[in-house]
Order: structure tokens, then C-alpha cells, then sequence
């Protein structure tokens, strides 16, 4: 009969209490008389206690100042990938300057001048401003087809000192047909872009030394290969347009749900508070349609929806007037909540998950594609996550089964009848109903006894709040059927059903989960032996 004793207070409390709980020392089994009672043992829980062996490595459980339990998880992402806006591969263009025709006559000196307008195109579409370098070269690789003595300069204005403007000039000269390089460091250097088409200007003043027998055709000339190579920024200013970028793609496991939580269960004021550092001078629409509940192998999967996800917030960035080549702007902060009043987060966390991915995206410049940007090295997006379930919370038949072993079966053949007594003291805002089952191997039913009352619902007053406790005394009966079943089962199956109060009007009622909420459990054994006349 203890055996059976154990598996009724197990199931009483969700299957998160340790049996071993219950006093049963020192037991003084009375002279058994035909009819008989007496206690077995009793032992009192505390929900701090309880919901404390439940919420695992994810989820910490905290109180308020009035007792509230609250369930916490705390995360950052970080994002960084500044390839993601803009991608500038080296830059490589090449011109070409015709010599005038020069017949042979005379020892003289022709000049050959020209401007050319090329392009430093970043991989996407994205239209640049002006880059500053961490490092980089700039190669200019000159060929010369003509007779003589070339003495040339290029003046790539565009490119210069970031203290001066001093622009770049590239000289050098080469001794009939031949070619010659020239490089630049590009450390502390900057390229200023003109027209908003990723285009900068090189101007090439160049002599050439005729002796009186040489002589241009027309066809002879000054050809270059240009390199902006090996480059890093220090920072990128332009409009970069609209990309579409991965923030972050993460995921936790609720512990909780996967431990204690079953269907039937909804928390009536979740929230996810995103707290963003934008130190991109990129402004970004959040996208959270990612952020998915699942069963933790990717199946029963439910999505967050809601206006949170129909009418994507914005992330803001960074000033793009405060930045400069040494000292990084201040960065945007943005603080978003995901509640139940812009989002079904209710029915999400209703749906019991055991992981959460919160995929964040985003859409860069989501109002004007066309507006200023900038970004350096160390812009990054940071994200600190924070979710907050309030214990305050609906039940309905919220249900806990188990599963147990009876060994050889229990020979009660001493017994005509017995019953199981369970006195409960409770301050917890809801009812439980207990089912029992015994069975054999194959899970036949061979005994049941069904809905028993051993928690009663005490007084909750319109904060959701317990009063005072209640008080109730069940008795289980079993049998002489019971008692056959019992010599003869495998197992007992164990189900109970929570329940919170239920509203008689349209408006839901939430109750609230206090730490210091006790329950007090009592059991004890009554019956009749049979008596041999």
C-alpha cells in the first residue's frame, strides 16, 4: 500500500517533487482491527522551490517584490559583416594616350597631355562617397611605344593625404620603348569620388625627347594599368542602398516547457525586449518573422506574427555626420519589445516549445535607399535579448501523466476494501483532478478510478492572487475489483489534470504564481481486513 501512496503524491505534484520528501519515519502501525486508519506521512512544498528544479541551464527563475516568479533568459547577438553593405575588391583600370604625329627634322621636345575619367566601382550597386585606408597600394604600370626619352606624371587628385589634400603624383620616365612602375602607399590616404557614379579623374602630363631623326607616326602611345590594391578602410562614407542582412540567427532550449510544461498552459504577459547598438551609419528595419517556436527537432513549428512583424520597426544608426577617419561615431541605441498587445507571443509560448530561434534580419535604408551611409571596421550591431515570462498564468487541464511499476502485482488478499486519503493545504490558484489506472504488460486497462478532486482551488482575488489557502480531504476508495487488479498488474498510469478558476464573464483570467505559495500534502491508509467467522 505505500507503494501505491507514493505514486498518488508523485502525480500531485506534476512529477517535480522528490517522494523521498514524505516523512515516513518512525511509523507506528497500529493492532489492525477490522476497520482501520491511520496517517502515513506528510510533507509541505514551496513554489520557489518547485518551479527551481524545473527551469534548467537556459531560463533563470527570479522574484519580485511581491513574490512574483518571474522566468528570465538573457542573450546577445552580435553582427559585423560590413562585406554585407559594400565590397570593394581592388580597383583596376587602364587608358591610353595617342602621340601627335611629329615628322623628323629637328631635335625637339613633345608634349603629350590628357585627363581621364575612370571608374572605382564597389562589387554591388552601391554609389560611394569617399573611402578612407588602413592600408593598400596604388600601382600605376606605364608602357611607352614611342622613340626617345618619355618623361611623364600622373595627378590622381581624387586620392590624397587625409591631413593635407595632397593629392597623389606618380612620376617616372622611360628610355625609348620600355615600360616603367610606379607605386604609392595608400596608409593615411583617402579617395573622394565625384558625380555620385564611382568615378575619380587622372591627368597625364607627359614630354617626349625627339633627336632629329626620330619621328611619331600618329600611331605610337602612352598606355597605363592603374591598381588600387590590397586596400582596407578605416571608413566608407556613401548610399549604399537596401540589403537584406542576416542579424543574427540563434536559438535556445526552454528547458522549462521541455521538463514541466505540457498543453494547456498559456502566460498572460510574455515579452522579448531586443536592445540594439547600431554603430553602422546604416539605419535598419528589423525583421523578427524568423523568430520561431519549435519542438526542438525542428518539428510542430509556430512562427511569431503580429504587427510586430507586419509593420517592421526600426533599427536606428548611427549619425553619419560624428564619424571621422580616427574616431568612430556615436553609436544609435534602439530598444524594441515583442509583447502581447504586437505579436501572438501568448500562443507561441501557449504552444509549449522546446526551442526558440530567434533568426533577426533586416533590410538596410528601409524609407530612403538614396540616403547618406557610412561604416568602418568595428561597426558592428549589437544585441542584448531578454525574455521575461511572468508566472501569471492560465490552466486548463493541464495535464502530467506517468508510468508506475508494480512489480509482481500487490497481494491485498487480506484486504476487503481500502482507501487512499489525501488531505491537501493549498494556496496554489488552481485545482487538480487525479485519474488512475492499473494495467498489465500490454497496457490493458484492468482497474480505474477516476476523477479525484485532490486539489481544490482556494480564493483568488481580482489580482490573481491567493488569499487565503483551502483545504481538502479525498479519499481514494479501491475496490475488491481494485484489489484483484492490483495482484494482477504491471503498472499503475497516473494522470492529473490542472486547472486555473474560469471566468464567467469575456474576461480572461491570469492568475500569478507567488514563491512563497505552499502546498501541504497529508496521506494516510484506511480500510477493512476480512474477518474469517
Amino acid at each position: 500500500m505505500k507503494k501505491f501512496v507514493f505514486i498518488v503524491i508523485s502525480a500531485s505534484l506534476l512529477g517535480s517533487c522528490n517522494v523521498d520528501d514524505i516523512v515516513f519515519d518512525d511509523i507506528k502501525v497500529p493492532t489492525l482491527t477490522p476497520v482501520f486508519s491511520f496517517p502515513l506521512g506528510e510533507t509541505t512544498y514551496v513554489m520557489r522551490d518547485i518551479l527551481g528544479k524545473q527551469t534548467g541551464d537556459s531560463l533563470n527563475l527570479q522574484e519580485d517584490s511581491t513574490s512574483l516568479l518571474t522566468l528570465l533568459y538573457y542573450d546577445t547577438i552580435s553582427y559585423g559583416a560590413s562585406n554585407d553593405f559594400v565590397q570593394i575588391n581592388d580597383i583596376v583600370e587602364n587608358g591610353a594616350a595617342s602621340a601627335p604625329v611629329s615628322p623628323a627634322g629637328s631635335a625637339r621636345t613633345v608634349p603629350i597631355n590628357q585627363s581621364f575619367d575612370l571608374a572605382y566601382s564597389p562589387q554591388g550597386d552601391e554609389l560611394l562617397d569617399s573611402v578612407f585606408y588602413e592600408t593598400g597600394n596604388l600601382t600605376m604600370t606605364t608602357t611607352s611605344t614611342l622613340s626617345g626619352t618619355l618623361n611623364y606624371s600622373y595627378t590622381i587628385s581624387n586620392t590624397s593625404t587625409v591631413d593635407t589634400n595632397t593629392p597623389v603624383v606618380l612620376s617616372g620616365s622611360i628610355n625609348g620603348i620600355g615600360t616603367d612602375t610606379q607605386s604609392q602607399d595608400l596608409s593615411n590616404y583617402k579617395t573622394k569620388l565625384t558625380g555620385g557614379s564611382n568615378t575619380f579623374s587622372v591627368i597625364l602630363e607627359a614630354t617626349v625627347d625627339l633627336a632629329a631623326t626620330d619621328e611619331l607616326t600618329g600611331n605610337e602611345q602612352i598606355t597605363f594599368d592603374l591598381v588600387y590594391g590590397n586596400q582596407t578602410f578605416s571608413l566608407i562614407y556613401g548610399k549604399f542602398g537596401q540589403d537584406f542582412i542576416q542579424v543574427g540567427n540563434q536559438s535556445i532550449d526552454l528547458d522549462f516547457f521541455s521538463q514541466a510544461a505540457r498543453e494547456g498552459i498559456t502566460f498572460g504577459n510574455p515579452k522579448m525586449t531586443f536592445d540594439f547598438t547600431n554603430s553602422f551609419g546604416i539605419p535598419v528595419e528589423a525583421d523578427f518573422s524568423g523568430l520561431v517556436g519549435d519542438d526542438g527537432s525542428g518539428g510542430n513549428q509556430i512562427a511569431l506574427k503580429g504587427d510586430i512583424v507586419n509593420n517592421p520597426p526600426l533599427i536606428e544608426g548611427s549619425d553619419v555626420n560624428s564619424p571621422t577617419p580616427t574616431t568612430q561615431g556615436e553609436a544609435a541605441q534602439s530598444t524594441i519589445e515583442i509583447n502581447r498587445s504586437n505579436s501572438n507571443i501568448v500562443a507561441l509560448l501557449g504552444s509549449n516549445p522546446s526551442r526558440l530561434t530567434f533568426g533577426v534580419a533586416g533590410t538596410s535604408n528601409p524609407t530612403d535607399p538614396t540616403q547618406l551611409n557610412y561604416l568602418q571596421p568595428e561597426s558592428q550591431i549589437n544585441t542584448n535579448v531578454a525574455i521575461e515570462i511572468p508566472m501569471e498564468v492560465q490552466l486548463d487541464n493541464l495535464t502530467e501523466t506517468g508510468s508506475f511499476d508494480l512489480g509482481n502485482g500487490i497481494d491485498l488478499s487480506d484486504v476487503d476494501s481500502a482507501f487512499i486519503r489525501i488531505v491537501t493545504i493549498n494556496e496554489l490558484p488552481f485545482s487538480g483532478i487525479v485519474d488512475l489506472e492499473v494495467q498489465d504488460e500490454d497496457s490493458t486497462t484492468l482497474y480505474s478510478i477516476a476523477d479525484n478532486l485532490v486539489l481544490s482551488a482556494p480564493f483568488i482575488n481580482v489580482n490573481g492572487e491567493v488569499t487565503d489557502p483551502n483545504g481538502n480531504t479525498t479519499d481514494i476508495p479501491i475496490s475488491p475489483e481494485g484489489i484483484d487488479a492490483f495482484a494482477n498488474g504491471s503498472h499503475i498510469l497516473i494522470t492529473l489534470r490542472l486547472s486555473t478558476p474560469q471566468s464567467q464573464t469575456s474576461r480572461e483570467i491570469y492568475v500569478k504564481i507567488l514563491a512563497d505559495y505552499t502546498l501541504t500534502l497529508k496521506v494516510g491508509l484506511g480500510g477493512k481486513l476480512k474477518v474469517d467467522l
